[in-house]
């Protein structure tokens, strides 16, 4: 059993993104994306993985293979790695997902990053 206090994973992004592991296992990867005001998460695939979205603060747009979604605080949403997605940030602060992705995939997807 482990107990997370996602707050402890904001991050003030130096640059457009700010990306905290929260969990590893074989199974799955949780983390906290941090994207800054205006900023983009740039289209990409999962490849066989499931992800799940939720906004924990500030509005997102999705846009998985074409298709636009808007999301806010609390809204969850589940994405088939073949789709392309992308994430914008639509708000006036930084963007907070809580993201989850199973199977891991590629072992460079499991690290904090700054981009």
């Amino acid at each position: 059993m482990n107990k997370f206090i996602i707050n402890d994973y904001f991050d003030e992004p130096q640059g457009k993104i700010a990306k905290r592991m929260l969990f590893k296992s074989d199974n799955v990867i949780a983390f906290v994306l941090n994207i800054a005001k205006g900023e983009i998460l740039p289209g990409h695939t999962h490849l066989e993985s499931t992800l799940l979205l939720q906004v924990m603060e500030g509005k997102a747009k999705v846009v998985t293979d074409g298709n636009e979604t808007s999301l806010q605080v609390g809204e969850l949403m589940q994405i088939d790695g073949q789709e392309s997605m992308q994430v914008i940030n639509i708000g006036e602060d930084v963007l907070r997902l809580y993201v989850t992705i199973s199977p891991m995939g590629s072992e460079a997807f499991a690290t904090d990053a700054n981009v």
